[in-house]
């Protein structure tokens, strides 16, 4: 990156041009952090592509989907130990049944890996109300508080429209 200070554009700006196009960026400083940068056509392909799908999947998934799916890639990253007391690091497997459940659920969880190498689906409402989806390679434990405070817990098979049906029953009644 060549950095460069706004009065030296005039001398230098045929140069930068031929370096830009070879794949250097220029870094124009300005007053106020309002530096300009002038970039190469490959460079600004790549950007454009990173702008339009973002906005293209925050478009069909929404916003909270698109920060689920980032947060189960983060999951799917952490190693053996990650939580510096023994957890292993999570299945391929059970990553993928994850994410596919996120993207159909319409109200989003909040999501939490688990050292029992599972990963929790969390929703609560304001009256106390909470619903868990513990989801693991062989099934799903369920756990739900009413607003009255009484448990209720439960194991299901992994199935997309059992768990969407728990969730728009949830925010309807509670289980």
């Amino acid at each position: 990156m060549i950095l460069a200070k706004s009065m030296e554009v005039r001398e230098n700006f045929k140069k930068w041009c031929v370096e830009v196009n070879e794949g250097e960026t220029v870094r124009i400083s300005r007053p106020k952090s309002q530096d300009v940068y002038l970039i190469g056509a490959d460079e600004y392909a790549k950007l454009s592509l990173i702008r339009r799908v973002s906005t293209y999947g925050s478009y069909f998934y929404g916003k909270d989907k698109i920060t689920n799916l980032k947060r189960i890639s983060d999951i799917e990253k952490l190693e053996n130990n990650w939580n510096n007391n023994g957890a292993g690091a999570f299945d391929e497997k059970l990553i993928k049944m994850v994410r596919q459940l996120a993207i159909s659920f319409e109200i989003q969880p909040e999501i939490f890996p688990t050292a029992n190498n599972s990963i929790q689906f969390e929703w609560d409402k304001d009256d106390g109300e909470y619903l868990e989806l513990e989801v693991c390679l062989d099934g799903i434990n369920v756990f739900v508080i009413d607003k009255d405070g009484n448990e209720k817990s439960f194991e299901m098979t992994i199935d997309k429209k059992e768990c969407n049906r728990l969730v728009e029953q949830f925010f309807d009644e509670t289980i």
